[in-house]
């Protein structure tokens, strides 16, 4: 009889984490919702940009920066392609802007404001792998074909959760396009 309450125990202190997990989404709005894709504004926000090195982002974070300011994390991370680099981005607190966003105290870390734009967006769960993210970017393409919507820019996947969350994740992958009125 002690083993339902040994596996709730369990299920709790391992779950907890997960549940716990609440972060700040970086906001856009959805202009078209179908089964197959969304269509998003996404307006500017405050981002910060390494060549795909998660510990230079979390350190810049953790208060190395100019001002010394621990910054909460938020979500998505974008990973993606910059120029053929591969780059990793997080999203600053909406409580950042161009005047009061601490600069950066390492090469490794860009500090910027992204432009506004308007992407083609489809989520999916589990774990992303370059083969889920690829044959995601391959759907994705088809549909703007389909849409006529105008790709500038290679695939952005986002990831929403912590790599240790094994239910429940979701990612997205992205496309920019030409603005369709």
């Amino acid at each position: 009889m002690r083993t339902p309450a040994l596996w709730l125990t369990a299920f709790y202190f391992l779950s907890f984490p997960l549940m716990a997990q609440k972060y700040e989404t970086q906001q856009f709005k959805v202009l078209n919702d179908s089964e197959e894709f969304e269509l998003r504004y996404y307006p500017p926000v405050m981002k910060i940009q390494s060549a795909n090195d998660f510990g230079s982002l979390f350190n810049y974070i953790s208060g190395s920066n100019t001002s010394s300011t621990k910054i909460a994390m938020t979500t998505p991370v974008y990973m993606g392609d910059a120029k053929g680099n591969e780059v990793m981005e997080f999203v600053l607190p909406a409580s950042f802007d161009q005047t009061n966003t601490p600069g950066a105290a390492s090469e490794g870390v860009r500090v910027f404001q992204s432009n506004p734009g308007y992407f083609i967006a489809v989520s999916f769960g589990g774990y992303a792998t370059s083969r889920s993210q690829k044959k995601i970017a391959e759907q994705l393409r088809d549909i703007a074909k389909q849409k006529n919507f105008t790709i500038i820019s290679a695939p952005i996947l986002l990831v929403y959760n912590a790599p240790f969350q094994v239910f429940g994740r979701k990612n997205e992958v992205l496309f920019e396009i030409a603005h369709q009125p």
